[in-house]
């Protein structure tokens, strides 16, 4: 069974010839791996560790582009599923996206934060929406599809919350939430218009799956009520999973975060894929039990404990248990909860994914 099929049959929630496996490398980690094999590609690692998926993006507008790159020091850029992480030096240590976000990076280049938002004075005049027709966003895209037919293949899109909170401001966005309804109505309306675009493109493409990208919680609870994400942002994320439904594209979201109260919610609107059901706040085994007919688990190895402070035995203890509770009847990729970074033990990771691509740990 090749990775494509495999994926599918989980997705489906019919038996695989093992769990999905699937991955996510800071620069550090995957250069130790590499050493570690004695690869000199990526490529290389995410075949001997048996990952199942390959991402795809869009290229930056041409004129834009001319002067970006990849933001790769924040994670390697084959991991990358959307395009936020292309920009351009504007100064020391700043890059600026095509929404004129700017990310900033520390001193010593190891870590980074937003450092700019350009709606922060909430003035929508001010929103540039790059351009989608742009000649060539979908060449680079388009060859990796056809090169990887055996694997599945996704593309990622910022969810309308991620989007409207880096352009205004986290604390910003949140407020203007409850008293400036005007301006998050009309901002949203163009934020959602710009991602059922991108949708659309990936899908015509031929990408198996939209990764829909943007926390929605903290570890104790949803960032806003339920009631009034329900209210804003459901209607605008119902409208980007219905766009792409005649071409049988699934959609995963990636959320940090307990957001158990809205995950029937997300299944309502034809949610397919949940991750990372982050095991410090998300029992995956509960999920499983309450989900588990309509929603596939994606993830859920702890990454903040198992995968950093375990020994290899504690890993393979780890996936066992969600295998064997979370896997059956399919419905289950396992990953990590997020990003593999340089400081995790090379041993645990090797010892996960060996793990998972043996007889034993195919047992579901």
């Amino acid at each position: 069974m090749n990775s494509k099929d495999r994926v599918k049959n989980a997705i489906g929630h019919i038996k695989p010839d093992r769990t999905p496996l699937d991955g996510w490398f800071t620069n550090a980690a995957m250069d130790k791996l590499k050493s570690r094999f004695g690869f000199s590609d990526d490529e290389e690692v995410l075949e001997r560790l048996g990952i199942d998926f390959r991402p795809v993006v869009m290229e930056p507008a041409e004129e834009f582009g001319k002067n970006a790159k990849w933001m790769d020091f924040i994670i390697n850029k084959r991991a990358f599923s959307v395009s936020d992480y292309i920009g351009k030096p504007v100064g020391e240590g700043v890059y600026e996206d095509e929404w004129r976000v700017q990310i900033t990076l520390n001193r010593d280049g190891s870590n980074w934060g937003y450092s700019y938002h350009p709606l922060n004075d909430m003035d929508l005049n001010k929103l540039k929406v790059p351009d989608l027709n742009s000649p060539g966003r979908m060449d680079t895209a388009i060859a990796k599809i056809k090169k990887f037919k055996t694997k599945f293949i996704y593309a990622g899109v910022s969810t309308s919350f991620r989007r409207g909170w880096l352009l205004t401001g986290f604390s910003k966005f949140l407020e203007a939430l409850l008293t400036e309804r005007v301006y998050i109505d009309k901002l949203l309306e163009r934020l959602v218009e710009f991602e059922i675009g991108e949708v659309r493109m990936y899908a015509d493409a031929g990408v198996d799956m939209i990764e829909l990208l943007g926390d929605l919680g903290s570890e104790a609870s949803l960032f806003l009520s339920p009631a009034l994400w329900r209210k804003i942002f459901k209607p605008g994320m119902k409208a980007v999973i219905d766009s792409a439904k005649d071409k049988n594209v699934k959609f995963f979201l990636h959320t940090d975060g307990n957001i158990r109260e809205i995950i029937p919610d997300l299944i309502e609107i034809g949610l397919n894929i949940l991750n990372p059901i982050q095991p410090e706040c998300m029992d995956p085994v509960g999920i499983k039990k309450s989900f588990g007919d309509s929603l596939t688990l994606h993830g859920s190895m702890s990454l903040q404990k198992t995968l950093s402070f375990g020994k290899p035995a504690d890993v393979e203890r780890e996936a066992r248990d969600r295998i064997e509770k979370c896997g059956y009847n399919g419905g289950l990729i396992l990953a990590p909860s997020n990003a593999l970074t340089h400081d995790i033990p090379t041993d645990n990771i090797i010892a996960f994914y060996d793990y998972v691509r043996n007889s034993e740990g195919r047992v579901i």
